[in-house]
């Protein structure tokens, strides 16, 4: 794997003895890779990531790994508050409003590289490779609706539910009933939140809900046949509650 090590960003500081556990995906939106470069090394903006990769595949190092970069900003996934300080972030060359709007295969292919090299070299759990709207649900849509999370997942790089056991979800659906936890909304929740979200914004907010379920479902559920998508959509959280809670037994 080749670095380019020519630009680097101002914009870091001391991890606060924190383990690297998570690494965190993101979009650029800006047109082009030398803005983007340019933007995350001034000073002034007080925002990088460790690594951003072209569209044709370049990799470039802007803060070394020792390093806490600014990259996620408010966050949280279960209890972890500081992702800056547990996680390497890496920057992406895209934006849906410009001519940079695909995710080239240059790009994906020098991200799995990348992601399987740090994912060895920190024995970082799969489930712990994230975007930035999973850990920012209601400030943040990267790395979007369009990245292919399913690449991958077929190289067991990211995390994906496993199929389904219909006789262990009746059991999760019949504890709902008995602790009167009757409505989806309800239930979606607090599976979210089992699973890692901040749901805080999205309890009793209609509007945040909303987007925290968008957040979901760019990430997990993309590829899902629209038709009847809602219900599918809550028997797929189901599933995924149901197999974290397997792994932590």
């Amino acid at each position: 794997m080749k670095l380019i090590h020519k630009f680097k960003s101002l914009n870091f500081d001391k991890r606060n003895n924190k383990k690297i556990s998570y690494i965190i995906l993101h979009y650029t939106a800006l047109p082009s890779i030398d803005e983007s470069i340019n933007f995350l090394c001034k000073a002034e903006n007080k925002v990088s990531c460790h690594y951003i990769i072209s569209q044709n595949g370049q990799i470039y190092n802007l803060v070394d790994e020792k390093n806490r970069a600014w990259h996620a900003g408010q966050s949280k996934w279960f209890a972890e508050r500081d992702l800056n300080s547990a996680s390497i972030g890496i920057e992406l060359d895209f934006s849906p409003n410009h001519n940079n709007n695909n995710f080239s295969k240059l790009l994906i292919n020098a991200l799995i590289v990348l992601t399987r090299y740090l994912k060895k070299k920190y024995n970082i759990d799969k489930k712990n490779i994230l975007g930035h709207s999973d850990i920012a649900p209601y400030r943040k849509i990267d790395p979007g609706k369009k990245f292919p999370w399913h690449k991958l997942n077929q190289l067991n790089l990211t995390y994906h539910p496993k199929a389904k056991n219909i006789l262990a979800l009746n059991k999760i659906r019949i504890w709902f009933k008995k602790n009167k936890i009757y409505t989806n909304e309800q239930k979606i929740l607090i599976m979210l939140n089992v699973i890692g979200y901040d749901i805080s914004k999205a309890i009793n907010n209609k509007y945040y809900y909303g987007i925290l379920l968008n957040s979901y479902r760019n990430h997990f559920f993309q590829r899902a046949n629209l038709k009847n998508s809602n219900l599918k959509l809550i028997n797929f959280i189901e599933l995924h509650f149901y197999n974290l809670l397997l792994t932590k037994v």
